[in-house]
Formats: structure tokens, C-alpha cells, sequence
């Protein structure tokens, strides 16, 4: 979310609660999720997941008094009699604890403690006290241990992957050069020391001069100044998967509600398209939403967004195509009012878009369940 700033490193996490979601197992407990070509893998079958941003989660965990709102809010997703039946699989958390959000700021402070003189924007990418301080945490996170299963996360089948950074941005280098240097150096090392996850970027998508046409069509005006470009950035071996997010409203205040939607459609299409044919890899749809406080904004528009996000990553899937599921921002619960926003989702609200959520995440579930049934009737045919 673009307020977000910069967080260091992303943690796509698969439920732990291995509870009956619409009669499809959470994750198999034995695997880690891979990849093969554009689909991602569980246990050799094509794995589809959607899910939900939970960003909170590691800023409540600190709190021992506050804790109790994440065990409240994996019920609601996996075990809530009204959610129950949702196929959400996925919860998406940032694994630094910085008050300001702010992760390239994280970095830029440690080095100025060290005397350097140092900015976010300037020396990020470029500093090599402040690189080094980056790849110090990922180091840390790599090898804490779950508290729960006493596993180092490098080797905890229960983390799907990780993302370098949330919505990398470089306007210190429009050209893209400063960023995309950054990205070939920190990808490689985070699967150095971590062979086990998959790997992205965070990028919203915005294209850059790799694909000029995209960037003429698609880009909204301010994002050409971000040194970002969603096929350049991801199209290096360590790699794994494409990410985007889709903000249609805050990219573009001033289009009507009908034009905001045929370009929601067109960005994803677009990137599906481009993830399959270009890049050869998985896609992700790893933040979308629909901001209440949109002039206008209606309910039904929300659950317009919804459904048709969902709708163009289903398509995709079934024809095993690129798209592997989309994760909407973000989810609270209960009592967590100081989380609120324009784009919040409480699941035991029961509102029509929950409802979308429910019916289908629960529709792309069913194609692993699919698989994985495929799978045991042919071991069974030949035993």
C-alpha cells in the first residue's frame, strides 16, 4: 500500500491452521511451495491460493497484550463459523517492527548512527553501509527460529516466500538503471541464503522503458518517474515470481468509476499476459481493493472491483495460465480500530464483498483440490 513506504522484507505465509477450508487442506505440511514454468507447485501439483494483506501482524506480535487480536484474526479467516467456508489460504506480513513503516528509512537511520551522511531516497540503493545493513537483516530473518515449530524460516515449509521490498521506488534515477542494479545484487543474495523460499520484487507493476508501449498505455503519469519497470525488475534468474498491485482509485482520481474498471481489467490482462508470454513466470496480484472513502463510492462498486480482480485471475488459473490468486488489502478484525482504513475488510461484517471473498477464493481452491484428487485416482488406478 503505497503508504506504506518501504518494508523491508515480505513474508507470504501459509496458514498454519490446517482446519477444513471448503474441504481443501491449507498446505501440506511436508513441501515447500516451488515453481514450474508459469504455475507455482505443491507437493508436484499446480498450487492457487488466494489471500489477504495482514501487515499488523508482527507490530501486534510485540505487544503481548495485543496478541490475541492475531489469533482472533486467523480465525476469522480459516475457522470462523461465517468464514469458514472461504478459501483464503495465503496472509501476506511485514517481518520489521519499524514505528514509521517506513523500511528504506530503517536502513538509513542504522547508517547514520554509524556517522555517515545518508538519505532514503539518494543512498538506499547505493550506500554499501547502508546495503550492507539490509542484507545483516535478512540474514537475522532467515535464520530466526519459529517459536512455535523451532524451525529457522529457511527451513519452515510454512513460509511460501519472500518479497524484497514493499513497492521498491528509486526517484533519485528515473532511468530504472540505480533500482534494477540493486535488485540483481539483493536477489541473488537473498537465495544464497535462502534456497528453500521463492523469491519477488513487491513492485506495483508500473512498467519502464523494457516494455514502451506498456508505459505509454498503462502507466498512470506520476509512476514514470519511479525507476521502476515490472519486466526488467523481474526478469532475473533468482526471481521466481512476478508481483503487482492494482489501486486504480488513488492512480487515477479523476477518471469516472466506469473508466477506473476497464482499466483495472486492462492492468491485469496486461500483466497476466506479460508474466505468461515474457517473463515465463507466476503472477501474483498481491495487493487490490476498493477505498471507501472514493468520491461516490457505493458498496456495489466494491464488490465490482472484487469480483472482477477475482474473475480475470480465475480465468487465467483454470486455463493454467500465469495468474495464481489475488490478496486483497488488507483484513482486521474485531476491536481494531486503530487499523482502520478506507481499504479495511473485517470478515465477520458478512457484507457482500465478504461474501465475493468466500465464494471465490473457495472456486479457486477447488483447482488445487482438483489436482490433488486427480493426482490420488491415478496412484490408486495403478496400484
Amino acid at each position: 500500500m503505497k503508504y506504506l513506504s518501504f518494508v523491508v522484507f515480505l513474508a507470504i505465509v501459509i496458514a498454519q491452521n490446517h482446519t477444513d477450508l471448503g474441504g481443501v487442506e491449507a498446505a501440506s505440511s511436508d513441501g515447500f511451495v516451488g515453481r514450474k514454468g508459469v504455475q507455482f507447485i505443491l507437493n508436484g501439483k499446480p498450487f492457487y491460493a488466494n489471500g489477504f494483506n495482514a501487515y499488523w501482524l508482527t507490530y501486534e506480535a510485540t505487544d503481548p497484550t495485543a496478541r490475541f487480536k492475531i489469533t482472533y484474526a486467523f480465525q476469522n479467516a480459516t475457522s470462523h463459523a461465517e468464514a469458514k467456508r472461504l478459501g483464503l489460504k495465503m496472509i501476506i506480513t511485514f517481518v520489521n517492527n519499524y514505528s514509521d513503516f517506513g523500511g528504506r528509512k530503517q536502513y538509513v537511520d542504522w547508517a547514520k548512527t554509524s556517522g555517515q551522511n545518508v538519505s532514503s531516497d539518494d543512498d538506499f540503493y547505493t550506500n554499501p553501509l547502508v546495503k550492507q545493513y539490509y542484507k545483516n537483516h535478512v540474514m537475522t530473518m532467515v535464520n530466526r527460529l519459529n517459536t512455535i515449530t523451532k524451525v529457522a524460516y529457511k527451513d519452515e515449509p510454512t513460509i511460501m516466500g519472500w518479497e524484497l521490498i514493499n513497492e521498491p521506488q528509486c526517484r533519485a534515477d528515473p532511468s530504472g538503471k540505480t533500482l534494477m542494479a540493486w535488485i540483481e545484487e539483493m536477489a541473488p543474495y537473498v537465495k544464497s541464503v535462502d534456497s528453500n523460499h521463492l523469491l519477488s520484487t513487491g513492485l506495483e507493476g508500473f512498467y519502464g522503458d523494457s516494455s514502451p508501449q506498456r508505459k505509454a498505455t498503462l502507466n498512470p503519469d506520476a509512476a514514470n518517474v519511479l525507476g521502476t519497470d515490472f519486466i526488467a525488475n523481474h526478469n532475473i534468474d533468482a526471481i521466481d515470481f512476478a508481483s503487482i498491485h492494482s489501486y486504480p482509485d488513488l492512480w487515477f482520481p479523476n477518471l469516472d468509476e466506469k473508466s477506473r474498471l476497464d482499466f483495472l481489467r486492462k492492468w491485469l490482462e496486461a500483466h497476466i499476459e506479460d508474466a505468461q508470454n515474457v517473463l515465463r513466470k507466476p503472477l501474483i496480484i498481491g495487493e487490490f481493493g476498493k477505498p471507501t472513502n472514493t468520491p461516490g463510492y457505493t458498496q456495489d462498486q466494491r464488490d465490482t472491483v472484487f469480483k472482477a480482480t477475482y474473475d480475470t485471475v480465475y480465468e487465467s488459473a483454470q486455463k493454467g495460465g500465469a495468474a495464481t490468486g489475488a490478496w486483497f488489502w488488507h483484513l482486521i478484525s474485531d476491536g481494531m480500530d486503530n487499523f482502520k482504513d478506507s481499504l479495511a475488510i473485517v470478515l465477520s461484517d458478512n457484507s457482500s464483498t465478504v461474501n465475493i471473498i468466500s465464494e471465490d477464493s473457495r472456486k479457486l481452491s477447488l483447482l488445487f483440490r482438483k489436482e490433488r484428487l486427480k493426482s490420488r485416482n491415478q496412484k490408486l488406478k495403478f496400484k
